[in-house]
């Protein structure tokens, strides 16, 4: 299977034409159209998980350090 992937935006009218693609006239081809998420603008600062969740940082008190501390934990495990 050869694939082809077209980045384009939807212009006011609606209409897209698809011109030059790589297949040959006649062929039988499937096209799927794939809503893309927004983009962040550069402008945006991008946050990291551990920044975001620095301000979570010490909230949970009396917390196994470890979830394998917990015997129920790995109960079944490899079963």
């Amino acid at each position: 299977m050869f694939a082809h992937r077209l980045e384009v935006t939807i212009p006011n009218n609606g209409k897209l034409y698809l011109e030059a693609l790589p297949f040959a006239r006649g062929e039988k081809v499937e096209i799927i159209f794939l809503k893309q998420p927004a983009r962040i603008s550069n402008n945006d600062k991008t946050v990291s998980f551990a920044q975001a969740a620095k301000k979570f940082k010490g909230c949970i008190k009396q917390a196994p350090v470890d979830l394998s501390t917990n015997p129920d934990y790995l109960e079944g495990f490899g079963e």
